[in-house]
């Protein structure tokens, strides 16, 4: 899986924050981590960067064009630039080869933004040297409340087999936004799992486990069952997987997707 971190997040903070699923899943997948293309403070005041508990080394999928003083970013409406976003996946699928997607927060949105995008360049002749990803993860995913790209989700429906997760307790991203996103896909390739917690990816035990590895099963590439999908990660020792899931419940970055 090629993995898109939230707002205001890098790749290293993913992988960590994601301990737990890539120790529970290392025999399965291996993991690759890409950056956002932009920095927080290219679009954003210092002070607002601040006011969603974040620093000015954080990263971000979106820019806006419709941002003031004192504006949060959850209230913007209108994204610019995510040309450079689509181009940075197209080359990360081209150089990586990567079976599926994983998201996290915006970068959940990012990954269903994308995959949007892509079939939709795909169905009219161009992009065809990208390889499309045979499934995606959407964690605690949203619909862009830019028009523009809502119209663009809803035109494409996109078929990708997509598990999407939600927490019935997450009030950054409420079901009902998770949701109103799903919607927008293909339901006869479009699967659910919410489970109980907050805004979080949650601990790959017991139900969650079983459904991403029957999710998963599903993609399998070669016939030790492993999903190739990049770099493997799993030389990481288990004190920093550890680490990670016990830093999945201090998502302060996520403030940016608060309704």
């Amino acid at each position: 899986m090629l993995c898109l971190h939230g707002f205001l997040q890098n790749g290293n903070i993913l992988r960590m924050r994601i301990g737990s699923m890539r120790k529970g899943l290392k025999s399965r997948v291996h993991f690759q981590f890409h950056d956002a293309p932009f920095h927080a403070a290219s679009t954003l005041t210092e002070q607002q960067i601040k006011d969603v508990g974040g620093s000015t080394d954080g990263l971000t999928w979106f820019q806006w064009s419709d941002l003031g003083p004192g504006k949060r970013p959850s209230l913007a409406v209108k994204f610019s630039n995510w040309d450079t976003t689509y181009a940075s996946l197209c080359d990360a699928l081209r150089q990586q080869q990567p079976d599926g997607l994983f998201g996290f927060s915006q970068g959940a949105t990012a990954a269903a933004l994308f995959l949007a995008a892509l079939q939709t360049a795909q169905r009219q002749g161009k992009d065809l040297d990208v390889p499309l990803p045979k499934f995606c993860i959407v964690c605690a995913g949203f619909l862009p409340r830019d028009p523009e790209y809502a119209a663009l989700l809803e035109s494409a429906k996109v078929d990708v087999p997509t598990l999407f997760v939600m927490g019935a307790s997450d009030a950054l991203i409420p079901p009902a936004r998770s949701h109103a996103l799903m919607d927008t896909f293909d339901q006869r390739t479009a699967d659910m799992f919410e489970h109980p917690g907050a805004h979080m990816v949650p601990t790959c035990t017991g139900e969650f486990k079983q459904q991403m590895v029957s999710f998963l099963g599903r993609f399998d590439s070669d016939a030790s069952g492993t999903v190739s999908v990049g770099t493997s990660l799993d030389s990481l020792d288990d004190a920093t997987a550890a680490a990670g899931a016990e830093q999945q419940k201090t998502e302060a970055a996520a403030v940016f997707d608060k309704p």
